[in-house]
C-alpha cells in the first residue's frame, strides 16, 4: 500500500511540474511559448542598462544608412559623415546643458518650445548641407526614406 502512494504522490508532482513549465513556456519563467508572460527568447536575467550612444557612434549609424539606402561616393560619405557629428555633438551638448539646468525643475512649455525651435532650427540646417552634398536623384530617395534613419525624430 505504501508503494502504491508513493507512486501516486510521485506521478501527481511530475504532473503538476509539466503543468508549471505549460503555462510559462518551457523552461519555466524566462520565456518562451507559454501563456501570461508571452513569447520570449530573453534569459531570466533582468536587462542591465545600455549606455546612451555617444554623438560619434550617433554620426557613425546614420553615415552608414546613408551610405547603404543612397549609395554615397567616399567623398559624399565623408561630407555626409561631418555634417551628421556636427549635427550629433550640437544637439548632445544642447541636451547636457538643458538637462543640467532643469536638473531639479520642470521646464516651461515655453522652453519646450524653444528647444523645439532650435533642434528644427538644426535639423533643417543638416538638410540644407546634405541637399548641397547630394546628387538630385539621391536627395529625392533620402526625401522618401528619412524618417527610416536611425537616431531621428523624422
Amino acid at each position: 500500500m505504501k508503494i502504491v502512494l508513493i507512486q501516486f504522490i510521485f506521478i501527481a508532482a511530475l504532473l503538476v511540474s509539466f503543468e508549471g513549465l505549460a503555462q510559462y513556456g518551457y523552461g519555466g519563467y524566462g520565456g518562451g511559448y507559454g501563456y501570461g508572460r508571452g513569447y520570449s527568447s530573453r534569459s531570466q536575467f533582468p536587462d542591465t542598462p545600455r549606455k546612451p550612444l555617444t554623438p560619434d557612434k550617433i554620426a557613425e549609424e546614420q553615415t552608414k544608412w546613408m551610405d547603404k539606402k543612397l549609395k554615397l561616393t567616399d567623398e559624399q560619405s565623408l561630407s555626409v559623415e561631418t555634417a551628421n557629428l556636427d549635427y550629433a555633438l550640437r544637439l548632445n551638448d544642447y541636451q547636457e546643458a538643458f538637462m543640467k539646468s532643469h536638473a531639479t525643475t520642470r521646464p516651461s512649455p515655453q522652453e519646450i518650445q524653444q528647444v523645439r525651435t532650435t533642434v528644427e532650427k538644426w535639423q533643417a540646417e543638416r538638410e540644407t548641407k546634405f541637399q548641397s552634398i547630394l546628387t538630385p536623384e539621391q536627395w529625392e530617395i533620402y526625401q522618401k526614406k528619412k524618417k527610416s534613419m536611425p537616431h531621428t525624430s523624422g
